[in-house]
């Protein structure tokens, strides 16, 4: 049986333009530079970057998904990688406690999140692509006909409660919300 392992990385550096494209602000003028650069300079050193994962042979595939974008996905590979990663509830905090008093603030702090995420799920699948050498780009639920249900697996698989304090309600939300689960394969 394989070991599901955890890790925390140091923060990646910001990529701003790709937080103003997450804000939908692709000309930033000087008041929405200075509003993320305030937003950032409050979140800085704040957020906890934590990944959970599992190695599984391909034939360790959930019975019970059809899933062809999966199966196809899937069908070069020897094994595969589950991961589920987040950036800590503190940005689900300042997205709510700028809502009520600064909605352009908490707008920045929701696309600040986006960047945050993606930034260590790229962090986390470079680093299994240089262990396997051989990778696909990861593959979440709710792509294609991959059900969002899925999750509910995926999460009794890793843990992900215990492991890095990531839940999931009935809704298939998670919390905290700038979080990923995924599948990455490994090609033969």
């Amino acid at each position: 049986m394989s070991i599901v392992l955890t890790k925390s990385y140091v923060e990646p550096p910001f990529d701003t333009k790709e937080i103003l494209r997450y804000a939908m602000c692709k000309d930033a003028d000087e008041s929405v530079t200075s509003l993320l650069n305030e937003c950032l300079d409050e979140i800085k050193g704040k957020l906890a970057y934590k990944v959970c994962y599992i190695e599984l042979p391909i034939d360790a595939l959930f019975a019970d998904v059809k899933s062809e974008v999966l199966s196809k996905y899937l069908s070069d590979c020897n094994n595969y990688v589950i991961f589920a990663a987040t950036v800590g509830i503190e940005l689900d905090r300042l997205i709510t406690k700028y809502s009520r008093i600064s909605p352009a603030k908490a707008h920045m702090f929701q696309a600040i999140g986006a960047e945050r995420i993606e930034a260590l799920c790229d962090t986390f699948c470079e680093a299994i692509k240089q262990e396997y050498k051989n990778t696909k780009p990861r593959i979440s639920p709710g792509y294609g006909d991959m059900p969002l249900e899925m999750q509910r697996e995926i999460f009794n698989i890793l843990d992900c409660p215990r492991k890095i304090g990531l839940t999931l309600n009935e809704s298939m939300l998670m919390s905290p919300t700038k979080s990923v689960t995924a599948f990455i394969g490994v090609l033969k």
